[in-house]
């Protein structure tokens, strides 16, 4: 994983980063207030020679008085000390737990000796400092052997007096949110590496080109209004969605090249991809030029274009025309005063495979091919049923939408593969619900490969019955933007 990788990934997940940097400084907070406050008070000592009357003298006495510093530092956690303190003090600790609370150091080329004490109490903290420094002062006039004039060549004498301190050293309330905070974002960013290690679902454009050869022709960032208003408005308003639509439209036709006519397969590998969707959306951009479109909802087993659209799901569709030859024109349904015509699926059936198989099928597909302009069709997932592979040998390309997060690398490979078995020719995908920071990143681009042209020659398709531009009377009219269900 490069940097552009991991800061892709936190940026798709941070909220996730988020709330762990906020528990950590939670705990950090509540580790404050639970542990005790500890005060600590600080008394200094300090060491010289006695007796130098000269400059020389003076610099080896410096020498000598830091030496027996440090000397004297070392027994001042001792017994021979402490012992006296706590009898002086009437304290309840014993020698090695008051040691541990106490710390004496020589600051670095100095002669003084720093005490310091930590106590739960400000005030005995200091008495047990200042206690220390005079019974050090007491031992080391018994260890140091005395003149022949009752004198001692060192003298050690205070410094400094502690005094009760009034803020506590510790809990660092800085610094335990400092470090809960840290160590929250820290567990964060080790959790999402995990999970995207440990995860095959695509999540990233990367990912996708390196599934697939094939150019992504758009990106559609996951939009949460979109759940209540799928469809885009026949006059493609501005919006980032309605422009997505609008790239992928002039992708489709630029491949398409010289040829007025196109008809594109949209399929998915799994369901609850956004397929049905985005051939929805898709459609209704292609009729925004004027162009004459026919969306064909061919998901005979879960349809969802009528639904979609607001139209009515009971009138006859594809699955009647194909089992009783009723004429596709009775099918088809307007969708307000645009150029969209939809052709539901109709009933349920039973054989769904076995019709959509049918030479009825190609016969359909090739007729609407000759009397649109655009023909698109909204297949079942490929790896599921084998409809959608069946259908991209009928048509001229096939646009597979990958859903970000929802379709995992080995089932996008198995579906490339069932189309390339069944001389499918995919065109380019679309990246549905991606994370915003690819449609930052993303460049559309395509390969000029013009879609194959159908087996069934134009000429051999009878036309279909010129078809009034006002509704039947059976015919639901719906207002373009109006969604309905």
């Amino acid at each position: 994983m490069d940097h552009r990788q991991f800061w892709n990934l936190v940026g798709s997940r941070w909220i996730l980063v988020v709330a762990f940097a906020l528990v950590g400084l939670i705990a950090g907070a509540g580790y404050s207030l639970a542990t005790p406050r500890e005060f600590s008070a600080e008394s200094e000592l300090f060491v010289s020679v006695a007796g130098i009357d000269n400059t020389s003298d003076l610099a080896q006495g410096g020498a000598f008085s830091q030496q027996q510093a440090r000397n004297y530092s070392q027994i001042a956690t001792k017994q021979l000390v402490l012992a006296p303190v706590i009898s002086s003090l009437g304290l309840s600790s014993s020698v090695k737990s008051l040691a541990l609370n106490v710390s004496v150091t020589v600051p670095l080329n100095t002669s003084i000796i720093s005490i310091v004490v930590t106590d739960s109490s400000s005030t005995r903290a200091a008495d047990i400092a200042n206690a220390i420094a005079t019974s050090l002062v007491d031992e080391v006039i018994k260890l140091v052997p005395k003149k022949s004039d009752g004198t001692t060549p060192v003298r050690l004498r205070p410094l400094q007096n502690a005094t009760p301190p009034s803020d506590p050293s510790a809990p660092n309330a800085g610094i335990s949110l400092l470090l809960g905070l840290l160590a929250g974002l820290l567990a964060g960013l080790v959790l999402i590496i995990l999970r995207e290690m440990a995860s095959t679902r695509v999540r990233s454009i990367d990912q996708i080109l390196g599934l697939a050869d094939v150019p992504i022709l758009a990106t559609v960032v996951y939009d949460r209004s979109a759940a209540r208003a799928p469809l885009l408005k026949a006059e493609l308003q501005s919006s980032a969605r309605s422009e997505e639509f609008r790239r992928l439209r002039t992708n489709l036709l630029a491949i398409n090249g010289s040829d007025s006519r196109l008809a594109v397969l949209v399929t998915s590998s799994i369901p609850r991809e956004g397929k049905s969707v985005t051939a929805a959306n898709l459609a209704i951009a292609m009729a925004a030029t004027g162009r004459t479109v026919c969306l064909v909802d061919a998901d005979l087993r879960t349809p969802t274009v009528a639904r979609l659209f607001g139209l009515d799901a009971a009138r006859i569709g594809l699955a009647d025309v194909l089992a009783t030859g009723t004429d596709v024109t009775d099918a088809l349904q307007l969708w307000g005063s645009t150029t969209l015509s939809i052709l539901p699926s109709g009933s349920v059936p039973p054989n769904a495979s076995e019709l959509i198989g049918s030479k009825a099928a190609v016969a359909l597909v090739a007729r609407l091919r000759q009397e649109f302009e655009v023909v698109i069709i909204d297949s079942p997932a490929l790896l599921p049923v084998t409809d959608g592979a069946i259908l991209a040998s009928m048509v001229g390309g096939t646009l597979l939408v990958v859903g970000a997060g929802r379709v995992e690398g080995r089932e996008l490979r198995r579906s490339l593969e069932a189309l390339d078995s069944a001389g499918g020719s995919l065109v380019g995908t679309v990246f549905n619900r991606a994370p915003a920071r690819s449609h930052r990143r993303f460049r559309a681009s395509y390969v000029p490969k013009p879609l194959r042209s159908s087996a069934t020659p134009a000429a051999s398709v009878p036309n279909i019955k010129e078809r009034s531009a006002a509704p039947s009377k059976d015919s639901r009219q719906i207002r373009p933007g109006v969604h309905l269900g």
